[in-house]
C-alpha cells in the first residue's frame, strides 16, 4: 500500500517537472523575435504604431522599444533585462520598472510599466511571424 502511493506521488511530482520543463522552453523559445502593440480597449491612434523587439545579449536580453507615427520611428527606448524562471516566465527590466509576461498560447506579452506617478499601465503586444 504505501509503495503504490509513494510511485503515485512519484508519477505526480514528475508530471509537474515535465509539464514546467514544457512551459519553460515554449517561453524561451518564443521570447527572441519583433512584437507589434495591440489595442487593449479599442484606444489605437491611427497612424502610430509601437514595436518592441527582443534580442539576446549574453546571459541577459535586449529590449528596444520603438514608436512610429507615419511609419516613421519617432521614439526609440532600449534596456536590458533578465529572465524570469518561475510563474510562466518573464523579462524583468535591470535597475527599472518593466515587466515583460509572455503568454505562450496566443503568441503575445503583455509589457507591464510603472509611470513616475506610480500608476501601472499594461500593453499587449503579439509577434510578427
Amino acid at each position: 500500500m504505501k509503495l503504490k502511493k509513494l510511485i503515485r506521488d512519484l508519477c505526480c511530482a514528475i508530471k509537474v517537472v515535465v509539464h514546467f520543463g514544457r512551459e519553460h522552453h515554449a517561453t524561451i523559445s518564443m521570447m527572441p523575435g519583433i512584437y507589434a502593440r495591440q489595442p487593449l480597449h479599442n484606444d489605437m491612434i491611427a497612424g502610430i504604431d509601437t514595436m518592441l523587439k527582443i534580442t539576446p545579449c549574453g546571459s541577459f536580453y535586449r529590449i528596444t522599444r520603438t514608436d512610429y507615427i507615419s511609419n516613421m520611428p519617432d521614439n526609440e527606448e532600449t534596456w536590458l533585462a533578465t529572465y524570469g524562471w518561475h510563474s510562466n516566465g518573464h523579462l524583468i527590466e535591470i535597475g527599472g520598472d518593466r515587466y515583460c509576461i509572455f503568454d505562450t498560447a496566443s503568441k503575445s506579452l503583455y509589457l507591464e510599466t510603472l509611470t513616475e506617478q506610480g500608476k501601472t499601465t499594461i500593453e499587449l503586444f503579439t509577434k510578427n511571424l
